[in-house]
């Protein structure tokens, strides 16, 4: 979702002659208005509703740039989540890898480990009162061309074998003891990880890394 533009009314104004021969009639004095035919005050506009910019990051959320919320503090992101998405739903789980899920009607949904940092996922941008954003206002909708102007980098990632990458990788950072699952020999990293339909931004995983075999 984008912050709703606020909506401008036109008034037309009507004018009304009237023709008048010269001298026909006097010029009617200015008549005085009374209290009880006071012309109400003019409404203010409306407000346009603010929108959060959660700042999707590969430690944590940050809400209108304020501290980072990490991963592993499973209970501050489960609020923080709850403040701009809206309240936290049932939770589902754990599953036979130990996660229990938190799903937001399919737009959002964290996975939260037994231990460790939780995997945040966005899937949709029908989120109202706030923005997933991961940097320089990229986030879903955003194109291919703009995601790697902002530094995103491509991954070696081809699910329909068009010879397309359909992932991108934000904040890359090695994990050192870690081996790569698609880069053979090389250290694994973790990332955030922006899919891609076609050249436009589909979803965010909140963290994601190319070593775990989950």
């Amino acid at each position: 979702m984008r912050t709703r533009a606020p909506r401008v009314v036109i008034v037309s104004a009507v004018a009304i002659l009237t023709v008048i021969a010269a001298g026909c009639a006097p010029t009617a004095a200015p008549q005085s208005t009374s209290s009880s035919g006071s012309a109400s005050p003019s409404s203010s506009p409306s407000e346009t509703p603010e929108t959060a910019d959660a700042r999707v990051t590969i430690d944590g959320l940050s809400i209108d740039e304020g501290p980072l919320i990490a991963y592993t503090d499973h209970d501050a992101v489960l609020a923080a989540l709850g403040e701009v998405v809206g309240p936290v739903p049932e939770a589902q789980g754990p599953d036979a890898y130990g996660f229990t899920s938190y799903d937001w009607d399919g737009a959002v949904r964290l996975n939260v480990p037994e231990s460790g940092p939780a995997a945040l996922w966005i899937g949709s941008d029908d989120t109202p009162g706030v923005v997933f954003t991961v940097a320089d206002g990229i986030g879903i909708g955003s194109s291919r061309a703009d995601a790697l102007a902002a530094g995103a980098e491509e991954l070696p990632m081809d699910d329909d074998g068009d010879g397309v990458n359909d992932y991108l990788a934000v904040g890359t950072r090695e994990v050192p003891g870690t081996m790569s699952l698609v880069r053979p020999g090389e250290v694994g990293v973790q990332y955030v990880m922006l899919a891609l339909d076609g050249d436009t931004v589909s979803k965010i995983f909140g963290l994601a890394d190319d070593f775990s075999d989950l």
